[in-house]
């Protein structure tokens, strides 16, 4: 229960925050305010792609499937079998898990970075 309620808040994240740091680059253009808002979302989605990528290709060699079809296998039992299903729902929730962590990861040092970096220049 615990994992499908973080795979679903994890699942919203990756959705919630392209749409944010659209809405924060029309803010930006119009008004040339929240900039810092930008970077911590912009720095949340290409930390958040780049940890997908990194995960999918750590897929171990013996997974010969391409991630459009581990999609699908991910939900269909009857085509590929539940072995197959289940091993696709693994490789995937590791994988979106990897995405937020990274995302995460990212977006709190464009945000705490500056800050952090002023601080020990000053002793």
């Amino acid at each position: 229960m615990v994992v499908q309620l973080l795979l679903a808040g994890s699942l919203i994240l990756m959705i919630a925050m392209p749409i944010v740091l659209a809405v924060l680059v029309c803010m930006r253009l119009r008004t040339r305010g929240c900039g810092r808002g930008v970077l911590v979302a912009l720095s949340f989605v290409l930390g958040a792609c780049g940890g997908g990528i990194l995960t999918w290709n750590l897929v171990p060699s013996d997974w010969s499937m391409p991630f459009r079809t581990t999609l699908e296998a991910s939900v269909n039992a009857e085509k590929y079998g539940h072995v197959i299903e289940r091993a696709a729902e693994s490789i995937l929730t590791v994988v979106t898990f990897a995405c937020v962590f990274c995302g995460i990861l990212s977006g709190v040092t464009a945000a705490a970075g500056p800050k952090i970096l002023a601080r020990l220049r000053h002793g």
